[in-house]
This record gives structure tokens, C-alpha cells and sequence, in this order.
């Protein structure tokens, strides 16, 4: 007969390449501290319910804590013989206090176990994240702070388009990343619904009260229906796609910091901490850690499609092929959240060359649509404004030399030197809008970025 939880109808254990090959410890064992808290949770449902005394569940929760700490000091291991983190418990139990050890699985099943620890866990990992970014955020708004006069060129399609400021272009990556914490809230609290009570897929003939469990494990709701309980993987999905776009918006700042940084650049450059330097090239200072967390981007990816390509198509309501969900969900976390701590150490180890970027944002004809708009104020049609400075541009490319009023009125009557004369600087103060980049309006959007994270803050 096979030793196994489910062997009871088998006379022979599986082959050896079976075991091996549908064995999940070396990835669920991670969740071995969860298990446990559903297990002693477990243990007070069946008290209740009379299945269980109040001494043995005491045993229970002793032997769970105790398991704990074997495992995590390394004098407990799981075996080959394990097939994964619920059995190498009940195994455990079951060796260590005997009788209430092998009476723990009552009206419980691997299906709704498991979907309780992985929700318990991702809860936690989603509220993991959100504090790593909110760390970010901060670290973005710390660095801005001192700069909201120091004047950049904008970028559109990667051509100097207007002039703008370093806390004005770090503060719309803050708020790409507070959308991120935003989609961390929603995929922990998607995570925060028990199961535990749902069975296989049909719930139980025990009289057990789901809601003690509920409860114990600080769920503030329990499930609606059996069946999708413990086929739902709707959370993790969400925490994968939420870790995949935070890496992403991540990605975008570290392409501009990998660009800032060059000597065709020249915005930037890193501390020793954070950088590189070339095997073969002693020249060289490489922003290794940003192009690291580019790349990862690009693997973040891949876990979205396979997540939902592990869903589609499988009847209700467990099926094996949820073994696999765990995997994608663990490195999708832990890749998230070392590139957030990788790029909050990356921004604070950044020493910026105000000098280089103003230069950059007085080059290039930025000045022209402020020229286009003062047209429109003085009542020309915007497109006739805008064709009329688009001349005067291309011009302006083949003899940079400023043209005399008489020349400049050939080109619109109504222009005047001080027109195409307008410092970048100038230019910035001027567009006060709410949103823009002008001195008072980032400063309002970096307190922003502080009240937004004060509340996506784990609490």
C-alpha cells in the first residue's frame, strides 16, 4: 500500500520517475510557514466542531511551532519521500505527537490547503511589495526635491521637444510607480479570502465552521462557492501582472539612467557603489544595475502569458496542472521586488550635471512652441503659427544665426525677438498649469507623491 496521502486505494507506490517528476517540494516548501498557520487553524475549526479535543489541537499548534523553528535553524529537513509541503507537515506531525497528527486532515483536502497558503502568502508578498515601492517613491521624491529648478530637455519619440525640470521628469516616474502600488492593494486584497472549508471542491459532511479559520487567519472574508474556491487563481495572476508592470514602469527609468549616464549624455553619473567597471576596458563605468533591471523587464513578461496560458482550458475544478502556478508567482515576486530595491539604491547613488542638461534644453529650437503659442495669444490661428515658426526652424538648422527683426517678420509679421530670445528657465516658470513643470506645480506633485505613498504604505 502506498504511503502516500492519497494512497489508500493503491497497492504499489508510484514509479520512481513519477515521484520525481510530480513532486513540488524544492518550490512549495516555501510555503511551509503558511501551511502550518492553516494547519493550526485547521486544528481549532475541528475542535469546534467536536472531531477534535482542545488538548490535542494544543499539541498541534506546539509540534507547528516547533516544526518552524527545526526548519528554519536547519536541523529539520523534508525528504525524497515527500511529495510536497502538506504531506512533509503531516508526516512530521503525525511522528512527532502521534494520533492527533493523522487525524489533522479531516474534512480538509490538499485542493483547499493549498489555495489557503498561497493566498496567505501572497497577501504577504503583494504587502511586500507595495512597501518596496513606496520606499522608491520616496527615495524619487527625495532626489527631486533639490531640483525643481534645475532645468532638462523634455523627450518625445527621443528628440529634445521643451524645456522642463529633473524633479518634474523623476516625479512622473513617482507616479507611474504609485499606480503600481495601487495594483499591489488590489492584488493583496483579491489574495485576502479564506478557502480553507471548501474541501476538494464540495465543501465537507462535517460540521465544520468555516469562519473559525476565517477568522484565525485574519481573512476578513470567506468563499462563495466551493468549487471555484480552490480552482481560482485569479489573485495570483494579479500579482503577477501588477509585479510584470511595476518592472516595466521600472525598465523606463532605468533606459533613461542607462542614456543620462553616457558621455553622449551627460546628465548623470553613478557612484562607485552602484557601477561597474570593465574587465578589459579600465576607461570604463558601466550602470550595470540598470540595464540588469531592463533586461529582467523583459522576463517579467513571459510570466504574464504563462499564468494565464497555465489557466486556460482546465475544467473545474482542481487539476494537477495548478502544481505549476507557484513557480511563476514566486520569481515574478522575487524579481519585482530586487528591482525596486536594486533601483532605489541606483537613484540615491546618482550625482547629476545641472550645467550639461540646461545646455541640452537650450538647444534644438525647444523655445518653438512657446514662439507658436505667443503667435496664438496675439490672435493667429495656431496652424499658421505653427507653420510659420516651422520655417523659421528650418532656417534657424542651416544659419544658426539669429535673424534681425526685418528677417524675422518674413516669416510672421507678428513675431518679435523676444520670441525666439526666451530661456529655457523662463519658459518652464511660465506654464504654471497644475501638472506642468513649473517650480510651484512640481513642488505640489512631489507632496503628492509623499500623500500617496504615506497611503499605499503596508500598515
Amino acid at each position: 500500500m502506498s504511503d502516500k496521502l492519497w494512497g489508500g486505494r493503491f497497492e504499489r507506490g508510484p514509479d520512481d520517475t513519477m515521484a520525481r517528476l510530480t513532486s513540488s517540494m524544492a518550490t512549495d516548501i516555501r510555503l511551509l510557514p503558511y501551511d502550518l498557520r492553516s494547519t493550526r487553524a485547521h486544528a481549532r475549526t475541528l475542535v469546534k466542531a467536536g472531531l477534535l479535543d482542545a488538548g490535542d489541537a494544543s499539541a498541534i499548534e506546539d509540534a507547528c511551532d516547533q516544526i518552524l523553528a527545526d526548519f528554519e535553524s536547519g536541523t529539520l529537513t523534508y525528504s525524497e519521500s515527500d511529495e510536497d509541503v502538506h504531506s512533509f507537515v503531516e508526516r512530521v506531525l503525525t511522528e512527532r505527537i502521534g494520533e492527533p497528527g493523522r487525524r489533522i486532515h479531516a474534512g480538509r483536502s490538499r485542493n483547499d490547503l493549498v489555495a489557503t497558503d498561497l493566498r496567505l502568502w501572497a497577501r504577504d508578498a503583494a504587502t511586500e511589495l507595495m512597501a518596496a515601492t513606496v520606499t522608491l517613491i520616496e527615495a524619487l521624491v527625495e532626489v527631486a526635491e533639490p531640483h525643481v529648478e534645475t532645468v532638462m530637455p523634455g523627450y518625445t519619440h527621443l528628440q529634445r521637444a521643451q524645456p522642463v525640470t529633473l524633479a518634474y521628469h523623476l516625479a512622473a516616474h513617482g507616479f507611474a510607480l504609485a499606480r503600481d502600488g495601487g495594483r499591489l492593494l488590489s492584488a493583496r486584497a483579491a489574495a485576502d479570502v479564506s478557502v480553507l472549508g471548501a474541501g476538494a471542491l464540495a465543501t465537507s459532511t462535517l460540521p465544520l465552521d468555516r469562519d473559525v479559520a476565517t477568522s484565525e487567519l485574519g481573512f476578513p472574508t470567506s468563499f462563495d462557492n466551493a468549487m471555484d474556491a480552490v480552482s481560482d487563481r485569479d489573485f495570483a495572476v494579479d500579482l503577477v501582472y501588477a509585479s510584470a508592470l511595476c518592472c516595466i514602469h521600472l525598465s523606463r527609468l532605468a533606459e533613461e539612467i542607462v542614456m543620462w549616464t553616457t558621455a553622449e549624455f551627460g546628465f548623470a553619473t553613478i557612484d562607485d557603489r552602484w557601477s561597474t567597471g570593465s574587465s578589459m576596458m579600465p576607461q570604463k563605468r558601466n550602470p550595470d544595475m540598470a540595464e540588469l533591471i531592463r533586461g529582467r523587464a523583459g522576463v517579467a513578461i513571459g510570466d504574464v502569458p504563462a499564468a494565464l496560458g497555465l489557466l486556460k482550458g482546465l475544467p473545474l475544478a482542481y487539476d494537477r496542472d495548478l502544481q505549476e502556478d507557484k513557480e511563476i508567482v514566486f520569481r515574478a515576486f522575487d524579481r519585482a521586488l530586487g528591482c525596486l530595491e536594486g533601483m532605489t539604491g541606483l537613484v540615491t547613488a546618482l550625482t547629476f550635471d545641472a550645467g550639461a542638461m540646461e545646455r541640452a534644453a537650450g538647444e534644438g529650437g525647444t523655445w518653438a512652441t512657446d514662439a507658436a503659442e505667443a503667435l496664438v495669444a496675439r490672435g493667429v490661428p495656431f496652424r499658421d503659427a505653427h507653420h510659420a515658426i516651422g520655417r523659421l526652424i528650418a532656417r534657424l538648422e542651416d544659419d544658426p544665426g539669429l535673424p534681425d527683426e526685418n528677417e524675422l517678420h518674413s516669416f510672421h509679421p507678428g513675431l518679435r525677438s523676444e520670441d525666439i530670445e526666451v530661456s529655457p528657465s523662463s519658459a518652464i516658470v511660465r506654464r504654471v498649469g497644475t501638472g506642468g513643470p513649473s517650480p510651484d506645480a512640481v513642488r505640489a506633485q512631489l507632496a503628492e507623491l509623499r500623500s500617496l505613498a504615506d497611503r499605499l504604505r503596508p500598515r
